[in-house]
């Protein structure tokens, strides 16, 4: 949408909303990577202005056609839209106060200032029942003290949209200045509240279309572009444990009954929705639980499971660099990976941002260019690390605005093979040549479970059975992964002095995994094998052979 001219009156339409929306998103999208840069708060994962912007873009996707409606119906679409594609915390808060809004509007053609200042309220309150624990000096502060000026503006005798509207955006530009006084962990990292920032950014979007001006920069103090040498040390060792969203769908869902579930497992606890569909975000130490609940009530999608402890020791890597004057590495790799060992396996070798993905769970292209945008090189190698995830990676590089380069490693053996030829020093050119070189040298084995009956290669396999892939080929079947793993090291016969490395999964116990190295031992003389704990979802071994 186009953002057109307006001047200033006493009364607005459904199409002055869409005009406000279109203005907030283009000055969002403006700091989307500022607000980035703040984010320390709950966990330092960079994404806050990400998620907000992905949240106005579910939004802005379901517009057409809403051009001529009543301003109700127009409020109606941001509140649903934004709630069932909200994006993180910041993006679920957002979600609620775009609902506020759509409340206080509903059954409404036009809106004036009264209307106005009542629905900022109201956006404000919504937005503090979906966190389980308010915490003041965050975007929620910022909303409030937005509405508490709107509110005065009024009781003054204020008579224009546009000037309630900028009195609202001085009082949010008012609170994120004070932000740093209300939360700690912001005053001793030295900056202003990253979502606050993102809501300030919103609003003075939507003043711009109301004064009939486009949207511009903002001008105004933020404090440092980087946490505190002292934050830094004093969060180096924390545990934050995994990030986990999805959406839940079913009949006569319960929302106050499910968040005050929700919160006896997880922490940062924010369920929004109604009886057919909550919107859920959550961190917890063990994201099956919430999911398990989650799944008895009814279907989930929209899953997004991301572990913060690997998103905190990069940012800190990050703004470490950028303290000894490594602000902007030549080159640098973002993999996907799933799996609590294969991921800190990466996260040890470079890689500066993992995606959460792999089979059965594929990531977006958005959600690969969102990874290779904000990592803090100047060109990116990017490890899709399966089959199905290399098409997408390659669309991803293609939308970059920066060089994105895809190595097509299709299995995680693969991907650390490449990343043991990695050289953060050495252009992407030279990488690229070493890396590919270093793929030739590995044969990747993977072992998991036959989810049909099927005959491929050859191999006769039933339902349930274990089954042994070589390089991407089905090649043997068992009856437990120990004998598949057998099978397939018959058919590799690695050669005396060959190193293979077991990496063990989520469903197979440390015990088994070093019975199955000492049987692998036995049965091929000579060769070395190492044990590692991979965490991997639906593969019981993966392998490589060097």
């Amino acid at each position: 949408m186009r953002n057109r001219r307006k001047s200033p009156g006493a009364t607005l339409t459904g199409d002055d909303l869409l005009g406000m929306f279109a203005s907030a998103q283009a000055c969002l999208s403006m700091h989307a990577a500022q607000v980035d840069a703040l984010n320390v708060f709950p966990v330092p994962d960079g994404d806050t202005g990400a998620n907000m912007s992905l949240t106005m873009k579910a939004v802005e996707d379901k517009l057409a056609g809403q051009s001529g409606k009543s301003a109700g119906a127009v409020a109606a679409v941001f509140a649903r839209e934004a709630m069932m594609g909200a994006r993180g915390n910041s993006g679920v808060i957002l979600s609620q106060f775009f609902a506020g809004i759509a409340k206080e509007l509903e059954g409404r053609e036009t809106f004036g200032v009264k209307e106005m200042a009542a629905a900022l309220r109201r956006a404000s309150e919504e937005a503090y029942k979906a966190v389980s624990k308010p915490v003041e000096g965050t975007m929620l502060t910022v909303v409030r003290l937005a509405a508490d000026a709107a509110l005065r503006a009024l009781a003054e005798g204020e008579e224009t949209p546009s000037g309630l509207w900028s009195a609202a955006c001085q009082g949010a530009r008012d609170a994120l200045a004070q932000t740093p006084e209300l939360l700690p962990v912001l005053k001793e990292a030295g900056v202003v509240d990253a979502g606050g920032l993102g809501i300030v950014a919103l609003m003075e979007g939507a003043r711009a279309y109301l004064m009939g001006l486009p949207p511009a920069p903002l001008d105004i103090e933020i404090g440092r572009a980087a946490p505190t040498p002292a934050y830094l040390t004093a969060t180096a060792e924390d545990a934050f444990g995994y990030c986990t969203q999805f959406l839940l769908e079913g009949q006569g869902l319960v929302v106050d009954s499910v968040r005050r579930r929700l919160e006896e497992i997880s922490n940062s606890t924010i369920a929004v929705g109604d009886g057919t569909a909550i919107k859920v975000h959550a961190h917890a130490l063990d994201p099956g639980a919430l999911l398990s609940y989650a799944v008895a009530l009814g279907r989930i999608s929209q899953v997004k499971i991301e572990n913060m402890d690997l998103q905190h020791q990069g940012f800190m890597d990050m703004h470490r660099r950028q303290g000894d004057g490594q602000a902007r590495a030549p080159v640098a790799v973002v993999a996907v990976a799933a799996g609590l060992g294969i991921e800190r396996i990466f996260q040890e070798y470079g890689v500066v941002a993992i995606v959460q993905g792999g089979q059965t769970m594929n990531p977006s292209a958005r959600d690969l260019l969102e990874a290779a945008e904000q990592a803090n090189a100047g060109e990116v190698i990017l490890l899709p690390n399966n089959p199905n995830i290399v098409g997408t990676a390659r669309q991803a590089a293609a939308l970059a605005q920066k060089p994105v380069h895809v190595l097509p490693t299709t299995s995680i053996p693969q991907g650390i093979a490449a990343l043991l030829a990695f050289a953060p020093e050495s252009d992407a050119a030279s990488n690229l040549a070493h890396m590919g070189e270093a793929l030739k040298r590995v044969r990747s084995c993977e072992v998991t479970r036959a989810v049909r009956s099927v005959r491929i290669n050859g191999v006769m396999v039933r339902e349930g059975q274990a089954i042994a892939l070589l390089d991407g080929d089905l090649v043997a079947a068992a009856e437990t992964p120990l004998a598949a793993l057998e099978a397939l090291c018959g058919k590799v016969r690695p050669a005396a002095g060959s190193l293979l490395t077991l990496y063990w999964g989520a469903g197979t116990t440390e015990t088994e995994a070093a019975a199955a190295a000492e049987r692998l031992r036995a049965c091929n003389p000579g060769i070395e094998v190492e044990v590692v704990h991979g965490g991997q979802p639906h593969y019981d071994y993966l392998a490589a052979i060097e």
